[in-house]
């Protein structure tokens, strides 16, 4: 019975520990992101240091006209565990309009809002002239 105890105190507090995930946590692997708003998405990540690739698994029917590319690879300027700035990477890909407009424009600013579980809740900004355009959404490791 004691051994049982002790078994189950082990697997209880292996089980706390796993799901106390850092910043650190989420620099490399693979990962599955979700955007609810202004377009719900689906997006596959896989994150090596500062080289991330992005699948799109489900494109917004609004976008389905545009020639946005299933595939984006991107170089990730790591600020701090938790901050990072997205650039799209043009000697993997060649570039449209609208990718060389957010390099032009610095990149995207990613930021740690929480995390709960195994998510990691962002804020990501691109800062314009005279405004920033903000989206918020969830990066969870597979």
């Amino acid at each position: 019975m004691k051994k049982n105890i002790f078994i189950l105190t082990i697997l209880f507090g292996l089980n706390a520990v796993s799901q106390n995930l850092e910043c650190q946590d989420f620099k490399n692997g693979t990962f599955i992101m979700t955007i609810e708003k202004p377009l719900p998405s689906l997006t596959k990540i896989t994150r090596r240091g500062n080289n991330q690739t992005e699948a799109l698994l489900e494109k917004p029917k609004e976008l389905e006209y545009m020639n946005i590319p299933n595939k984006a690879h991107i170089t990730l300027n790591w600020i701090d565990d938790c901050t990072y700035i997205g650039k799209y990477n043009s000697a993997k890909t060649k570039l449209l309009e609208y990718q060389k407009f957010i390099n032009h424009n610095g990149g995207i600013l990613v930021e740690k809002i929480k995390i709960e579980g195994k998510c990691f809740f962002y804020r990501s900004t691109l800062k314009l002239k005279d405004e920033s355009i903000i989206i918020d959404g969830k990066i969870c490791k597979e």
